[in-house]
């Protein structure tokens, strides 16, 4: 039997084929449809104000706006692999109308279009998604986590250390004015000595030692070998202290007074403790503190803070919430890094429900012994004239109040004295009573797992560990287009979780 070899030369395998349309490829359960509908629901035009355009036709911003988005979805956060996406992924194409930005265009568009409408983006496309789920948005869950920062480790600026070496500057300068007025005794000049002293205080001593010196016509000399006058030296000396003092000023007035440290490569990042510690030393790095609120599995809300603890976010947190959507949550469920006699006033304030653990809510709760415990101020009772009784029947002894605004009792039969701040005790009864009721038990158990389980989906799915800018504004900027892509990607997977 004779082989004939079929010789075709005018057959290419890689020639033109139906279809021709990158629609019918993609299927009717693919993310980019799902994302398309919600972006058409959404009037992005009036975030997206285009300047006259100068030189070349700029891409279409719609589009430009729908690729950086869509990738967040896709878990694309890379501005190269976003170029790479646009040039070979066919859901981009079909989005975008086959639109390819280079990497540098993607990022400007990130930097000068989206850095100040991408909040109200958030926003936006949050109100579409509540509205299409039916999200209880009465019940929120608070919580935070820490990630670091793109600052090097090791460029750290320390405000106790600062203040220390401001300390025996001080008594420098003070030993220098010293030397100065006995220099300057003859002629009846005098330099004012004080226990702290300031770059201004110093500028104008070192203004009068430089007239001083430039009468002389002496000119400066440095150098191995040059021998300084002693006018020289002290003028020299002067500037040094003045340098000094306003780097400390400058150091300080960029820590603020409500932290300790701060990055020179991210001055707005603080150095924390990091539940990832790769030098498993208990090491400090620069990070930020992200606060989210979630529910119905749906991040509502986003915060960043400086701040090393959560106590002091919650308040500001809230007041976000409130001008983004326009009312308080009934429930907003915490834990116990929030409850404290100044939020659960502010709570109360709002007319919000308690249902924030306070520090010592797990002993009160679980503790046999401190639970049964007749002199913890939880259990202690009151007679009809509102004292406090002890079990054999005898009132707590009232001393005075502290600085701290507690009453201060003496405990019988022992040199101990008990703290009682009557306010704080109503609330957090009030708050176990409410934790630990049917309708508490279970927005605890939502709380862990929806809020820890949205930090799991972007630290583990999403790959996001470390911050990729510098600055507040800047990281802000990053996060909420990942919470953007994580909610879109979210609202995709409920929906074609529940057809299946």
């Amino acid at each position: 039997m004779t082989n004939t070899q079929l010789n075709q030369p005018y057959f290419n395998p890689k020639q033109l084929k139906l279809p021709l349309s990158f629609e019918i490829l993609i299927p009717f359960d693919s993310e980019v449809r799902t994302f398309d509908e919600v972006l058409r629901r959404i009037n992005l035009k009036q975030y997206l104000v285009s300047d006259q355009p100068i030189g070349r036709v700029p891409y279409n911003p719609i589009n430009m706006l729908k690729l950086i988005l869509f990738c967040h979805m896709v878990k694309i956060r890379s501005s190269r692999d976003m170029e790479s996406a646009a040039a070979n992924d066919i859901r981009m194409m079909w989005l975008t109308d086959e639109m390819k930005p280079a990497h540098t265009t993607i990022n400007e568009f990130i930097k000068n279009k989206l850095k100040s409408s991408i909040k109200d983006i958030f926003y936006e496309i949050n109100n579409y998604i509540i509205d299409q789920e039916k999200i209880e948005t009465d019940q929120l869950y608070i919580d935070g986590t820490k990630i670091e920062s793109r600052a090097n480790k090791y460029t750290f600026v320390w405000k106790g250390s600062i203040e220390k070496f401001k300390i025996k500057l001080n008594q420098k300068i003070t030993n220098y004015l010293n030397h100065l007025s006995e220099r300057y005794r003859e002629t009846g000049i005098y330099f004012p000595i004080q226990e702290t002293y300031t770059s201004r205080d110093v500028g104008k001593v070192k203004d009068f030692i430089e007239k001083d010196f430039s009468k002389t016509g002496i000119n400066a000399v440095y150098g191995k070998g040059r021998r300084k006058t002693p006018l020289q030296r002290d003028y020299d000396e002067v500037i040094d202290y003045y340098n000094k003092l306003k780097s400390y000023e400058r150091d300080l007035k960029i820590i603020g007074c409500d932290r300790n440290s701060y990055a020179k490569t991210d001055k707005d990042a603080t150095f924390m403790h990091m539940k990832e510690d790769h030098m498993r030393n208990s090491q400090l790095k620069p990070g930020y503190n992200i606060q989210i609120s979630v529910s119905d599995e749906y991040i509502l809300h986003v915060d960043i803070f400086n701040d090393r603890g959560d106590y002091r976010t919650f308040e500001p947190f809230l007041e976000g919430y409130n001008k983004a959507y326009g009312y308080y949550p009934k429930y907003p469920v915490a834990d116990a890094g929030y409850g404290g006699l100044t939020n659960y006033r502010y709570v109360k304030s709002k007319e919000m429900d308690l249902y924030q653990k306070y520090g010592m809510y797990s002993k009160d709760t679980k503790d046999k012994k401190r639970m049964n415990d007749p002199y913890i101020a939880m259990n202690l009772k009151k007679d009809e004239k509102g004292r406090y009784l002890y079990p054999d029947g005898g009132t707590l002894k009232y001393l005075y109040r502290n600085k701290r605004g507690n009453d201060v009792y003496q405990l019988p039969n022992s040199n101990k004295k008990m703290e009682i701040n009557e306010e704080l005790l109503a609330y957090q009864k009030e708050a176990r009573e409410n934790l630990t009721s049917e309708l508490g038990i279970e927005l605890r158990i939502q709380r862990s797992i929806q809020v820890e389980g949205a930090f799991g989906v972007l630290k583990e799915d999403f790959g996001f560990r470390r911050f990729r800018r510098c600055g507040t504004e800047n990281v802000k900027l990053e996060f909420l287009l990942l919470v953007i892509g994580y909610n879109l990607a979210k609202f995709h997977n409920k929906r074609y979780r529940i057809i299946q």
